[in-house]
């Protein structure tokens, strides 16, 4: 008949081969769960089917897992589906046999009136009497009744189907003194003999422990059915957690274990303290003067010092703003005058005519020396220079376009046609009869001229020098020396135009000082304490009045002002040491001892682990903030 195992989810196929092994059946049925270790591989299952190959041994696998029983098909082995008369196929049982174990007479209170083992009894505590004798039951068939179904077999054990539960995989199965069943010498009886000595029938008292058996395993429940046992053994140690209690209490261990550590690693390595100290701030002024020389690197209130220096041209054009009231006017305008006579220079005096094609004489304003012919590239070329003209009438008609002019102080001679002249621009300003609103140089127009040179001067000779001023110097845009060079070239007050070009010459003079030097020497005269509180400075405005540079003979007399700002001095590693280990009633303590502290405030990290400064000093850092003003 075939033999039947009932296997657990977590049984490896180690222990699947063994029991076939064992085996004296050569159709062998295997009952597997849902979810089963050994269905999960389709490598087991072949593992299985060849090794039930080798032995010559039929396998069945049955189960409700339909992707086990898909794979198991895959790999050869026949399947069955789990059904309520599965009881009636097979008997179910696992037996074995030893050769000294001698069975014992069952209790004549557990037999029922038809001689058989009463349900109630099977699996309990008072099966076996302790006298190994059975006692008959009233209205029953004696001992010596059962007798010869019993002795007519080997002794015989039967052992409970469902296998013990693992405590891992491939791990020993029992604990203890007991023996792993897979080194027991377990000889099985023949199918005929076990069928003869324990064939259930319809009523037979191994039926229901066997169908609810088969219930439990399908639905989960993880409780061993006891079954009534020939012969008394030692009681195998077992263990009650199994399947997903394991799984939940591994895991709930596991985070206790993990939340310990993480709370060991944030007591002594992580926690960390940032202490927020805030000084008292106070401001002060002081007034010094200094002394700046150029032939000293430094010395008690003497100024090292230097002198930049630099040659600016500057070319302006500036807007008239005059006008003029009379009735007549002379136009005015510019005229360049041309040497094409001989290589020498010729002078012509202010008031020298300049007359044009159709008859107009203008006259030179100044007198000038007209430059000889040079010779460039082998060329020669006329010497010229630019004249200011004025019409020899007044009248709106010499207000002429550009033109060329001759000179009629030469006529008659070979200078006539070697000098010429010619204008580049209108001539303008010229009026005669009835009023006139005509635009002539003012003398403020020259003064805005030179202001505006001079201006234009100092920003092109400071933007060049500082960036060749270091760090820490200094240089006042207000002792700036400025000395014209080249006299401009200007028109006369009251000369019709528009505007006027200025062009003229500067020589710029400045000392540059260490700005540094004037700090310290502040810093120095302020006062250090203050209500018993040693301050230090933090940062101070400086302004200069009354400089008087002297660049003959190289010295600079300086007045400065400054504005101090000072802090109460915080010794950082002595209010550390203090708080170390302190908590919020030992800070207030500690800050009675430091007065230059103001206030402090304490940040801890993580927040809600630490009531209290760590004891390291490598996890506190001390942080001064800036101060505050407040009484001391």
């Amino acid at each position: 008949m075939p033999q039947t195992f009932y296997i657990e989810s977590d049984e490896e196929i180690i222990s699947v081969i063994g029991r076939l092994r064992k085996s004296s059946a050569q159709e062998n049925i295997f009952v597997f769960p849902k979810r089963a270790l050994v269905l999960q591989s389709i490598i087991n299952l072949r593992l299985f089917q060849r090794e039930a190959q080798k032995l010559g041994k039929k396998i069945v696998i049955i189960s409700q897992d339909e992707i086990g029983k898909m794979l198991a098909q895959k790999a050869g082995i026949e399947t069955e589906q789990y059904s309520e008369d599965f009881s009636q196929k097979a008997s179910h049982l696992e037996l074995t046999a030893t050769e000294h174990d001698v069975p014992a007479k069952p209790d004549p209170a557990a037999v029922s009136a038809q001689g058989r083992l009463r349900p109630e009894v099977i699996g309990s505590s008072d099966f076996y009497a302790a006298s190994g004798t059975m006692q008959p039951i009233k209205g029953t068939p004696t001992a010596a009744a059962t007798a010869p179904m019993l002795e007519a077999a080997k002794p015989l054990r039967v052992r409970n189907v469902t296998p013990e539960k693992l405590t891992s995989l491939n791990s020993k199965r029992f604990e203890g003194a007991a023996i792993p069943r897979e080194s027991q010498p377990v000889p099985v009886l023949q199918p005929q003999v076990a069928s003869q000595a324990l064939a259930p029938s319809e009523n037979s008292v191994l039926q229901p422990a066997r169908d609810e058996r088969l219930k439990n395993f399908y639905s989960g429940t993880r409780a061993m059915t006891a079954v009534p046992a020939l012969k008394k053994k030692p009681q195998q140690a077992t263990i009650p957690i199994t399947g997903k209690k394991a799984h939940m209490i591994f895991f709930v261990l596991g985070g206790v274990s993990l939340l310990s550590l993480a709370g060991a690693l944030i007591f002594f390595f992580l926690p960390k303290a940032e202490i927020h100290a805030t000084p008292y701030k106070v401001v002060q002024t002081a007034d010094i003067e200094l002394e700046g020389r150029t032939d000293v690197s430094a010395a008690d209130k003497t100024l090292p010092a230097r002198i930049l220096e630099r040659n600016k041209e500057v070319t302006l054009t500036v807007a008239t703003t005059g006008r003029s009231g009379g009735t007549n006017q002379k136009a005015r305008g510019i005229a360049v005058i041309a040497n094409n006579y001989s290589a020498a220079s010729q002078s012509l005096v202010a008031t020298t005519r300049l007359e044009t094609p159709d008859g107009k004489l203008f006259r030179l304003v100044r007198g000038v020396t007209v430059p000889g012919m040079v010779t460039v590239a082998g060329q020669k070329e006329a010497g010229v220079i630019e004249a200011e003209v004025i019409a020899d009438q007044a009248g709106s008609e010499y207000n002429i376009d550009a033109a060329t002019f001759t000179i009629p102080g030469f006529k008659g001679g070979p200078k006539y046609d070697g000098f010429s002249a010619k204008s580049t621009k209108a001539m303008t300003g010229g009026g005669s009869g009835g009023s006139s609103d005509i635009a002539v140089v003012a003398t403020v127009d020259l003064d805005t001229a030179l202001r505006e040179a001079q201006e234009k001067a100092k920003e092109d000779f400071l933007n060049e020098i500082r960036g060749e001023l270091l760090p820490d110097e200094k240089i006042l845009d207000e002792q700036i020396e400025i000395v014209v060079l080249v006299p401009a070239v200007v028109p006369q007050v009251g000369t019709a135009a528009n505007a006027f070009d200025y062009k003229m010459a500067f020589k710029l003079r400045a000392f540059v000082f260490s700005e540094k030097t004037v700090r310290e020497n502040i810093e120095s005269a302020v006062g250090r304490d203050a209500g018993g509180i040693r301050f230090r400075p933090v940062s101070s405005s400086i302004t200069y009045s009354d400089s008087v540079p002297n660049f003959s003979d190289g010295t600079l007399r300086l007045k400065a002002r400054a504005l101090v700002t000072m802090e109460s001095d915080i010794d950082r590693d002595m209010l550390k040491a203090a708080l170390l280990g302190k908590n919020e009633d030992g800070i207030k303590q500690v800050l009675d001892g430091f007065p230059a502290v103001k206030k402090i405030n304490v940040v801890f990290r993580p927040q809600w682990f630490l009531q209290s400064v760590p004891n390291s000093e490598s996890r506190v850092l001390i942080l001064v903030e800036p101060g505050e003003e407040g009484e001391l």
